[in-house]
């Protein structure tokens, strides 16, 4: 999504429509006074800053996601460029703006996407630096869980907010597993990838299309994807693989045609790769999959890549991540209100997304 901004104050915005064809819209845009009234019919609260800026809150537009990303960067944090679209489409109702009413950007954000009817997740928690300490954290965030409701709702807790997660917003059930951070920044030299599994006896590897006239793959990866998070992504999934900067791999037992597993690779706000999700049945599999992901990646060959594999897979803690050489970072534990929810983790060598997604 491009968003820019004419001679005349008119904003031009480029989206999805729900055909998934571009579509370009002109925005009017009044500087002066009319920010506050565009948004009127959309607004859910109001605040003044201790300094006196006004702002209001209401649910993210699709034409705020690059603003979004740049908050999100503004506090080195990482997210596809094209995967809050995905989430949006699947929870119109689970994304929230902090608008400042003077001169109509946006200073806090935060989602809660509900990817199965019983779970929420948390992502996007953000407010600018400026605005940091001054409210409004707290009215996004009030909004977004008037969404949730009284439903489960679960996060990835950062180390420094930690404590205000876990006994501030009640989220008191720790999860055993943790999730690590691993990133690796700058060149991915080809004496790296050449030392990770270069081909399997009896698998391919297929690129996976959306939309070319052949679901028997996507079919496949929809139902080796419940078997693993133990929920239906049907609808998510087709969004995030058909990114327009993701590569999706899948790999296939030739004989019997079966799926043995599939990894996903798409560009971040920081320039560099991001994967997500990587889903294999071995880790001969898995290995097979991040090499040739990164080889056919070029941004994630030459600017690096960030992944988040769970604790509990030690195969690619012990052995994968020695091999791609990256470097672990955060370790962040993984807080729900009411429960746990179960799945497969055995077979996650990479989530989703650190954010609105279980998994």
């Amino acid at each position: 999504m491009t968003t820019t901004l004419s001679e005349n104050s008119n904003k031009i915005v480029v989206h999805n429509n729900n055909s998934g064809q571009l579509v370009k819209e002109e925005v009017k845009v009044n500087i002066d006074d009319s920010v506050k009234q565009e948004d009127t019919k959309m607004i859910l609260s109001t605040g003044i800053t201790p300094d006196g800026i006004k702002y209001h809150v209401r649910r993210m537009k699709f034409e705020d996601i690059d603003e979004v990303l740049m908050v999100w960067k503004e506090i080195g944090l990482y997210e596809g460029t094209n995967t809050i679209q995905s989430f949006l489409t699947i929870d119109p109702e689970g994304f929230y703006v902090a608008v400042n009413e003077n001169d109509g950007s946006i200073i806090g954000e935060v989602g809660a996407v509900f990817i199965e009817p019983s779970t929420a997740f948390i992502g996007l928690y953000a407010v600018r630096p400026e605005y940091q300490s001054k409210g409004v954290g707290i009215a996004v965030w009030r909004q977004m869980m008037t969404h949730v409701g009284d439903k489960n709702v679960g996060l990835l807790a950062i180390e420094d907010q930690y404590e205000t997660y876990k006994n501030k917003a009640k989220l008191e059930i720790e999860d055993e597993v943790k999730i690590i951070e691993y990133k690796r920044i700058g060149l991915t030299s080809p004496e790296t990838i050449c030392n990770l599994i270069q081909s399997i006896d009896n698998v391919n590897l297929i690129r996976v299309m959306v939309n070319d006239g052949d679901d028997e793959i996507m079919n496949k990866i929809i139902s080796y994807d419940q078997s693993v998070t133990g929920h239906d992504r049907s609808k998510l999934l087709p969004l995030i693989i058909s990114e327009p900067d993701a590569l999706c791999l899948a790999a296939i037992e030739v004989t019997t045609g079966s799926l043995l597993g599939y990894g996903n690779i798409h560009t971040t706000n920081m320039d560099r790769a991001l994967f997500g999700p990587l889903f294999a049945q071995t880790p001969e599999i898995a290995e097979l999959l991040f090499g040739q992901l990164i080889d056919q990646f070029p941004l994630a060959k030459t600017c690096g890549y960030h992944l988040m594999a769970p604790n509990t897979n030690q195969t690619f803690i012990n052995q994968i991540a020695s091999k791609l050489n990256c470097q672990q970072d955060h370790i962040l534990p993984r807080l729900f209100r009411s429960f746990c929810p179960k799945l497969n983790w055995n077979q996650v060598y990479c989530i989703t997304s650190p954010n609105y997604t279980v998994v």
